[in-house]
């Protein structure tokens, strides 16, 4: 079974793969070394990364986790209206949509914490998920 943790951003980024790049270089930096592979090339819009934390002998430290990232306020408009139809949340014009997405036995929660810290650095991220909703916040690294 598969955990999603979705963050809605305002990030004026041009495209997927601008974003997802500015976001690996913002969580090198943050820790542990990471394995990467990029899945792709998809359109303009999206892009997708496998990520893990490099363990002492080179191997995943945890298992892979995908984080996908879609850009272009009219491209995620319905994502946005979907989780919050009054706008509560004021996450309404948000303009980049990234998805972490754990399966396995061991998810990598140390990851997962380092990518949220990122994306709220960059972006300032509000983050949700299916179990929560927008009371996942209150969980934030």
């Amino acid at each position: 079974m598969a955990y999603q943790l979705t963050f809605f951003c305002r990030s004026g980024e041009e495209n997927g793969q601008a974003a997802i790049s500015r976001l690996l270089d913002e969580l090198l930096p943050a820790g542990a070394l990471l394995l990467t592979h990029r899945s792709g090339p998809f359109v303009d819009e999206v892009a997708v990364c496998s990520l893990a934390t490099r363990g002492p002998a080179g191997d995943p430290a945890a298992d892979w986790l995908t984080l996908e990232v879609h850009v272009g306020v009219e491209w995620i408009a319905e994502s946005v209206i979907a989780t919050s139809p009054e706008n509560e949340q004021g996450i309404w014009g948000c303009d980049l949509l990234a998805t972490v997405t754990l399966t396995g036995d061991i998810p990598d929660w140390p990851l997962v914490n380092r990518i949220w810290d990122a994306l709220l650095r960059l972006w300032s991220a509000t983050p949700w998920d299916e179990m929560s909703g927008f009371e996942i916040a209150k969980s934030m690294p």
